[in-house]
């Protein structure tokens, strides 16, 4: 169950880049006519009082809109500013109307093995040293508690109002204890 979910996150990890890179490359200068209103959104995310580097938000609109992404990485003072993109075009800030939250981190595991050791791997060596990769880091504790890492089961919900800024605070250690 937890490799199935640290393979779910780094898909999240890749699909979230993916966009983000896709929108820098692509450009932002326009927005699209059916670009929604969106509100300014800061996300900061603790660990008993401490930030969390490095989380992947993502806000999705409910019902769902697959074309908007929603989404930004915690900074060192785990804080997020919110971005949404549509297509091309980006603007800071969620949109206006009904919100849920996801968060992502994935452990990093440190390699036991060199570069110049995984460089030479052969293609079988190369496969049982990512399934070890994967059995190490499904040992690791959950960084992020379970819930808050499927919109199906996620607490963190919110309406935006136009013309209201949104400041979401999530302290990891609540949803540990339920």
């Amino acid at each position: 169950m937890n490799q199935f979910i640290a393979n779910k996150r780094i898909m999240i990890l890749f699909c979230v880049t993916g966009i983000l890179c896709f929108g820098l490359i692509a450009g932002c200068s326009k927005v699209a006519d059916d670009f929604p209103d969106v509100v300014s959104c800061v996300v900061t995310v603790t660990d008993n009082g401490s930030p969390v580097e490095g989380v992947f938000v993502q806000i999705e609109t409910v019902p769902r809109t697959n074309s908007l992404a929603v989404v930004a990485k915690t900074d060192t003072q785990g804080t997020a500013v919110m971005q949404t993109q549509l297509g091309t075009f980006s603007k800071l800030g969620v949109p206006v109307g009904k919100l849920v939250m996801v968060l992502t981190k994935v452990h990093k595991v440190p390699d036991f093995k060199s570069v110049e050791e995984r460089e030479k791997m052969t293609y079988l060596q190369a496969k049982a040293y990512s399934t070890e990769m994967k059995v190490r880091r499904a040992k690791m504790p959950l960084i992020i508690p379970l819930p808050l890492t499927d919109s199906q089961t996620s607490p963190l919900t919110m309406d935006a109002v136009s013309g209201n800024s949104i400041r979401w605070n999530v302290a990891l250690e609540e949803y540990r204890k339920k």
